[in-house]
């Protein structure tokens, strides 16, 4: 017997029971069909009337689920849930799979968001679901570099560089009568008091250090302190990459199509999902958000050199190919993160980032 924690207590379940449910899965998420003993009795070496006896077991253990309009079974929410905990394993990836991601991934990339983007459409077109890439989490990263440039005699664009290769602009409005020594004590404030710090701890230090600070060179303050949350505003925004967003609505509902127009919330529901230490994680029916709770999100951690994790993420049915899907997502990963050391042996080598 294999004792299984369910949600409502424990079970216990037999090996043979196990095989069952097992097949099923498999051969539902392969036809969408209801599944008869029949169907079975080639790969459990039982008689039919006790793999039907197991099936009704599987049922009222509440794993199983009877179709109405067929004698066969399919797999509740549960029994999704137990197989993924406890008999998910990689897929044999087919070579035509490895072939289409190496081909799609062959080019040349200027920006880590390119290459982001490209790895979600990859996903999104070989599994026919919504993707998304997310790049390291903005609060981690730090601020390596700030210019600003006047661009006409009333505007001008800042350029902020994060961890020494992700550059981000920033086009602001000079306050009236501004004289250009101000826009000169700004980018000094900038660098003594923000350059080196990580975008949570910038986070913090305008909130309370820059308020007091900028009292000390400047008569009018309001202004000032308008133009500092103006010019950081985005580098406190999550990157999100999606791809194949319209394919969500043939599985899910408008709700959850809007909620991806969310970046922050998104991003903050994926990583969560994620445990310090995990690399991989499978959520059926779990997502604490309202808006993925009745959908399966499988995400999984990509290493960007010097910087730390991304994560690719997968949105689908409750009733999807759970072997194929995940052996793709490890595929698309693992060739994403050879390139992206590809992309920083390159920036490291005295190139630079194109925005």
């Amino acid at each position: 017997m294999v004792r299984v924690l369910k949600r409502g207590g424990e079970v216990l379940i037999t090996e043979r029971q196990k095989a069952i449910l097992d097949l099923i899965v498999d051969i539902f998420t392969q036809t969408h069909e209801p599944v008869g003993s029949k169907a079975l009795q080639e790969q459990i070496n039982s008689s039919s009337a006790t793999i039907r006896n197991d099936m009704s077991s599987l049922e009222k253990m509440g794993f199983l689920e009877k179709a109405h309009t067929s004698s066969g079974r399919m797999p509740s929410v549960s029994g999704f849930q137990y197989f993924v905990e406890n008999s998910l394993t990689l897929a044999q990836v087919a070579e035509h799979d490895v072939y289409q991601v190496l081909k799609a991934f062959d080019d040349n990339f200027f920006r880590i968001e390119d290459l982001l983007q490209r790895a979600a459409d990859i996903l999104a077109d070989l599994t026919g679901y919504t993707t998304l890439a997310l790049d390291v989490e903005a609060s981690r990263q730090k601020l390596t570099g700030f210019e600003m440039v006047t661009t006409s005699n009333h505007t001008g664009l800042a350029v902020f560089t994060l961890d020494e290769s992700s550059t981000l602009t920033s086009q602001f409005a000079i306050p009236k009568n501004f004289l250009p020594s101000d826009l000169t004590t700004i980018r000094q404030l900038v660098h003594e008091r923000f350059i080196g710090k990580t975008v949570l701890d910038i986070h913090y230090r305008l909130r309370t250090e820059i308020p007091q600070i900028v009292q000390r060179y400047f008569t009018t303050t309001d202004n000032v302190i308008d133009l500092f949350e103006h010019l950081f505003k985005d580098i406190f925004s999550e990157k999100v990459l999606i791809a194949g967003k319209v394919k969500l609505l043939e599985f899910a509902n408008l709700e959850t199509y809007q909620f991806l127009d969310k970046p922050q919330m998104v991003a903050s529901e994926i990583r969560d999902s994620l445990g310090e230490e995990q690399m991989q994680v499978v959520k059926v029916a779990d997502s604490h958000s309202s808006n993925l709770s009745q959908l399966t999100v499988i995400s999984q951690k990509f290493l960007v050199p010097y910087r730390g994790y991304g994560v690719l993420t997968l949105i689908g049915p409750i009733t999807l190919d759970y072997k194929r899907m995940v052996s793709l997502v490890n595929l698309v990963n693992q060739i994403l993160a050879m390139k992206l050391t590809d992309f920083y042996r390159y920036m490291s080598s005295n190139h630079y980032e194109v925005n």
